[in-house]
């Protein structure tokens, strides 16, 4: 029986259409994902196509969702019986029930890893035809083995689908129905993608690894950090928590086949009753259905009456429907996770503003509104048909639109009801975490407006399709294929919001600036689409389906009957708002403003290389005094503005010419020097010819005079102006005023792009051999004198690097005269803005920090971090070299905190939501206040050369001198977890090298390098020569190059200051960590306690360590090296993740390790809970969760 019920599945399903359609759409998502960049699943452009790892990712991912193929084969299998009407006549036959269930689950679950194979096929397909073929980079395509596709699938994909497939056969057996399945399988899938987003962080890993259904987050903990290289031939292996996840997971699906085994015994009196009792609720609600106002004519008011009687019951029906409450239950089981599990920087709490609350919502509902947009239609428009009333509803005198447009209002309201319900828990939420300020006008807009109206607009062509189609599932998969195909043909130039149904330009909201002018243009692209969904709708009504006999053929010779005057009238009216409004949003975003295709930016990209290429070295005056004069009009986003300059030939050869870069949003632009003129303007490069009729000769100083006027006409589809705002202006020099020189940055980046076009490789960053680029700094150009007069509206403040030397308002203007008192870096920003202001005076310094009036939670925080900073930098490295520093809220657009002279703008999103309440977590304000400040010292005393490594003497020494006023603040053993998530910032980092990975010495715009590794690389060397001596280093190194121009430092200067202080044994360890890429592999693998015999209390611990030591290439390739060094050894009396400062190091020591495995006994008279090998994180190891075991 088992074995027979198996084969009549298998040639069951065999014979569906559903088998190959479903094996067919498979096959061409992974075989596009394969030969073109428009669709991508998993891996990595770095990666080869046809890797271990790219594969394994697109058969996990797609694993995933193959969750509604299990509900299509093995959830229609389980309930084939009870819809054929057959269950009562199978089970009166003398059958083996468990084998016939059993047997049909087994084919089903076949049939499922059948269909899902097409995923591998279509990998192997592609990968093979479009390297054939010529549309692959013959670079990214490795060898095909078979046990690339074979491992990932018996190991994830088998393993997954049979415990989704065991869950979804007990579900359907239990509730023995399609609609539940479907909504159990949202579930699942909406759980799986909340959960993985809220379990990501890196203290929540190891627990993931084991509740993931799927396995995923077993295996990424398991591949986290393998690099290009690695991933390009390792296999997973099935160890560790992989092993024991999928152990765990298949325990489960077998508990739920019990289960299901449980409940295959039907009885049919229960289920005759409950048969009854839905014929009653049924006739109950037909008896609702039919209640019209019956007259020979539908029309005029009668006709209104009638559509709010419909609208009614088709609103009541969907809420009332169990489908609704389980949706409820759902958002509710989406939305708490993601409350809970909401996270800023370094696992930090973040205050429930109401933008993020809002933001939650559309992050958590985004999918789960998708699928009730798609399942409701359906629903709404085959509800009449699928319960054999359509027939009577059909013959009642009611108008088409009258059904359409009840049930579309229906839907609508699902819509809105569903973040209603979020907006309250939300609410509800913000009260809990004892948020004083609500506004729930936010909630209304940008839910109401913003979100779900593009959604509507969506629904009713999704309503559109489902009128013409066969059957609902048709019009989902019509729908389904419309969304796919915007996804991928966005990468064929269909960019433009125009091209996407309910599309809108991005409107973000800011406390500061609110919804500042981005609801413009939204307002435009709402009316646009209203039109659109006004021909739309009366097409859906005119087509609407009414009778047995109307097929559709038969609706489109009717159609012009069926709209009528009034319906012609309707979609004339839309094709006039949808032709008129979209000439004009095409008229703002393409001729007014520029819009411009990815593919279009890069070919434009290449042949600026081509033609300009030759003069990146081209030599370029350097500026010495600046005074700027500038005009802001914040409620026009207007500013014009002059910067007067002396800019000198530093060079060894005469200036004929310079390349002058107009700034992006800048209509009026001139460039007056002396003996020089200005050429035109070449539009599709932005960028002019500043020629010299007398040249610049070597020394030789000249005037410049730049202005500018910036402003937006009109609106724009995307890159709209975030610096010049109504309320939170903040734009720097380099935005503001034209540039000299090639920019780099118009270069293209990617190195199979550049590959494909045939470019020549990219420099990166100049050589450290390059001498000629050491009198150059890594940025700003040079030390400048620095004076600015800038006027702004009354109600606020404008800003500037410097000292206001005086303000005085006149007709609502208000001007402010600023002064820097010595030489400062060629980079300021102008801001003008309306804030509050806290201020308070430490040894002389004044210190201001500018904020929102809700925001003030962590102003204290900033101050005492500016407060010890300015202590502990001045008392170890120099004095502070200005009078104030003022920190400056602006709005969230961009996240970062930038130093300048005495100023330092600081986003609203990095650090002033911070919620520092629990001590426990890593206090995000202080520390980023105190590395901004840091760069007072290290950048702007202290700025590298233009050469590769400079980074680290900015960024490395701004982490190192933050991190030791946090220790000074929360003490040593309390770091250990930023030094952590500092580890793995790296480690991840490396998996992501765009091209290869430099040495800390050679880093070039590699954050992951100069910021997280730096971190973790200056704790070691601090731990190597201590505190004191590292800081002597530091300070001789700062007052040798404080303020140098002639030659800038480079990273083995710095490196040679620090082995000057070193001894022979530690110079070994600090050339490993800057001119090597290091890595440690530590584990403590075994303890052994026993108590000592000869003196009481004593316990005599016994630990087991292997070690090994490896030096890697920049793509990762590893080879191993002698380790033979003195590490931390410790006990603890708790857990070292979560240690406070009452916790107690019993011992901690540093033992000599060697390659291969070490035996440290120690002797310690109070019992530790916990031992750990380089338990503080001073150095870079690759897996650094085994270094700490419980006893």
């Amino acid at each position: 029986m088992l074995f027979k019920m198996m084969q009549f599945e298998l040639r069951y399903f065999m014979r569906q259409p559903s088998f190959y359609i479903t094996s067919l759409i498979l096959f061409f998502l992974t075989f596009m994902a394969s030969v073109s960049d428009s669709v991508q699943i998993g891996g990595s452009s770095n990666v080869n196509i046809n890797s271990p790892y790219a594969i394994l990712q697109v058969i996990a991912i797609m694993s995933v969702f193959a969750i509604f193929l299990v509900v299509n084969f093995v959830g229609s299998s389980a309930i084939r019986d009870d819809v054929s009407k057959l269950n009562e006549l199978v089970l009166s036959k003398p059958l083996n029930i468990a084998q016939y269930r059993a047997g049909r689950f087994i084919g089903a679950y076949l049939v499922t890893l059948l269909v899902f194979s097409s995923t591998m096929l279509g990998v192997w397909v592609g990968s093979g035809f479009g390297s054939l073929m010529g549309w692959l980079d013959s670079e990214m395509i490795g060898e095909n083995q078979l046990s690339y596709y074979l491992v990932p699938f018996f190991y994830i994909a088998a393993p997954s689908l049979f415990v989704v497939s065991s869950l979804i056969n007990a579900v359907a057996i239990r509730f023995r129905s399609m609609v539940t399945l479907y909504l159990v399988a949202v579930a699942l899938l909406i759980s799986y993608l909340v959960g993985s987003n809220i379990f990501s962080d890196i203290q929540y890993r190891e627990i993931s690894a084991y509740l993931d259904m799927f396995g995923m987050s077993a295996m990424r903990m398991q591949m986290e950090y393998w690099t290009i290289a690695e991933r390009n031939v390792m296999e997973i292996t099935l160890t560790d928590q992989l092993l024991h996840n999928r152990l765990i997971w298949v325990g489960v699906a077998l508990l739920a086949l019990a289960i299901a085994a449980l409940n295959t015994s039907h009885h049919l009196a229960q289920k005759q009753k409950v048969k009854g009792k839905a014929s009653k609720s049924n006739n109950t609600n037909f008896a609702a259905a039919l209640k019209f106002n019956i007259t020979a004519k539908a029309t005029g008011s009668n006709a209104w009456s009638q559509f709010l009687t419909r609208t009614v019951f088709e609103v009541k029906q969907v809420i009332k429907s169990y489908s609704f409450g389980i949706l409820l239950i759902l958002s509710l089981a989406t939305l708490i996770p993601a409350l809970v599990g909401s996270m800023g920087p370094y696992g930090t709490d973040v205050w429930p503003v109401t933008f993020r609350m809002v933001e939650l919502i559309q992050g958590s509902f985004g999918i789960l509104m998708m699928i009730v947009l798609v399942y409701y239609c359906g629903e709404l428009v085959w509800h009449d048909r699928e319960s054999r009333m359509a027939d009577i509803i059909d013959a009642y005198p009611v108008a088409n639109w009258v059904f359409w447009g009840s049930k579309y209002v229906a839907l609508s309201a699902v819509l809105l009801l569903l973040c209603a319900f979020g907006s309250v828990v939300t609410l509800f939420y913000q009260m809990m975490m004892g948020m004083a300020n609500f506004d729930i006008a936010q909630y209304v807009i940008r839910l109401g407006y913003l979100f779900v109206l593009g959604l509507i607009f969506q629904g009713g062509f999704a309503f559109l399709l489902q009128v013409i189609s066969p059957n609902k599932y048709v019009g989902m998969g019509l729908y389904v294929l419309y969304f796919i195909a915007t996804l991928v043909m966005s990468n064929y130039g269909f960019e433009h919001n125009m091209f996407v149904i309910g599309g809108t330009p991005e409107a973000p909201y800011s406390d500061i600036n609110g919804y500042g002018h981005f609801l413009t243009a939204v307002h435009w692209y709402n009316l646009y689409w209203l039109g659109f969904s006004m021909i739309i709708a009366a097409l859906s009504y005119a087509l609407w389906p009414r009778g047995a006999g109307q097929n559709f053929k038969a609706r489109v010779q009717l159609l012009g009957y069926q709209l009528g005057n009034s319906g012609k009238a309707v979609i004339v009216c839309g094709t006039l708002i949808f032709g008129g409004v979209g000439s004009f949003i095409y008229y703002n975003t393409t001729v007014l403003n520029q819009f411009i295709t990815s593919e279009q930016y890069e070919d434009l990209q290449e042949q600026y290389e081509r033609e300009f290429g030759q003069f990146v070295d081209a030599a370029l005056p350097i500026p010495t005094d600046v005074v700027v004069t500038a005009d802001i009009y914040p409620q026009e986003r207007r500013i014009t503005a002059t910067v007067v300059m002396q800019i000198e030939n530093k060079s060894q050869q005469p200036i004929t010419r310079i390349l002058v870069n107009k700034p992006d949003h800048t209509h009026k632009w001139s460039v007056e020097v002396d003996g020089a003129q200005f050429g035109e303007l070449n539009e599709q490069y932005r960028h002019a010819w500043l020629e010299f009729t007398k040249p610049m000769q070597p020394n030789e100083s000249r005037e410049i005079t730049m202005s500018v006027e910036r402003y937006t006409e009109g609106f724009e589809d995307r890159g709209s102006d975030e610096r010049l705002v109504y309320n939170g202006t903040f734009i720097d020099n380099t935005a503001l005023f034209p540039s000299f020189g090639y920019s780099f940055g118009k270069q293209i980046q990617d190195k199979n792009e550049r590959r494909q076009r045939g470019l020549p490789e990219l420099k990166r960053g100049n050589k450290i051999e390059e001498t000629q680029y050491h009198n150059q700094p890594l940025f700003a150009d040079n030390y400048v004198s620095f004076a600015a007069t800038i006027t702004t509206d009354e109600s606020q403040i404008a800003m500037v690097p410097g000292y206001l030397q005086s303000q005085s308002t006149i007709d609502g203007r208000t001007t402010f005269v600023y002064e820097m008192d010595a030489p400062m870096l060629h980079f300021y920003t102008l801001l003008s803005m309306e804030l509050e202001v806290k201020k308070e005076l430490h040894n002389g310094v004044n210190i201001e920090v500018y904020h929102h009036k809700d925001h003030a939670w962590n102003v204290d925080a900033m101050i005492q971090s500016t407060k010890d900073s300015l202590d502990y930098f001045s008392k170890e490295f120099g004095p502070y070299q200005h009078k104030q520093m003022r920190i400056i809220e602006f709005p969230r657009y961009r996240s970062f905190a930038q130093s300048f002279a005495n100023t330092v703008p600081f986003s609203e999103n990095m650090g002033f939501i911070t919620d520092t309440r629990d001590s426990d977590n890593i206090n995000f304000p202080y520390y980023v206040t105190s590395h901004e400040l840091a760069h007072q010292w290290w950048a702007h005393q202290v700025i590298g050369a233009n050469v590769e490594g400079s980074n680290i003497l900015s960024e490395m020494l701004s982490q190192y001198s933050a991190i030791m006023v946090m220790k000074e603040k929360y003490g040593e053993n309390n770091l250990r977890k930023f030094l952590k998530y500092e580890l793995d910032r790296y480690l991840f980092g490396r998996t992501t090298e765009s091209y290869d990975e430099r040495t800390l010495a050679r880093t070039v715009g590699q954050q992951y390098i100069h910021y997280n590794k730096g971190s973790v690389v200056m704790m070691a060397i601090h731990d190597l020569l201590g505190e004191q001596r590292l800081n002597t280093v530091l300070r001789a190194f700062l007052q040798d190059y404080q303020y140098a121009q002639e030659r800038y430092p480079i990273t083995l200067d710095f490196i040679a200051y620090l082995k000057r202080e070193a001894s022979e044994q530690e110079q070994i360890f600090i050339e490993d960590q800057f001119n090597a890429i290091t890595l440690y592999e530590l584990k403590l693998s075994d303890i052994n306690v026993q108590e000592a015999e000869s003196v009481d209390g004593e316990h005599i611990i016994t630990l087991t360590i292997s070690a090994a030591k490896k030096h890697a290439d920049g793509e990762g390739n590893e080879e191993d090296v002698p380790l033979a060094q003195m590490i931390d050894i410790a006990l603890f009396s708790a857990d070292p993740n979560e240690i406070h400062s009452e916790n107690t190091v019993i011992y901690m020591q540093k033992h000599e390790i060697e390659t291969g495995e070490n035996t440290i006994t120690l002797k310690v008279t109070e019992l530790p809970k916990f031992a750990g090998v380089d338990p503080f994180i001073k150095l870079i190891d690759k897996k650094s969760g085994d270094n700490i075991k419980a006893l």
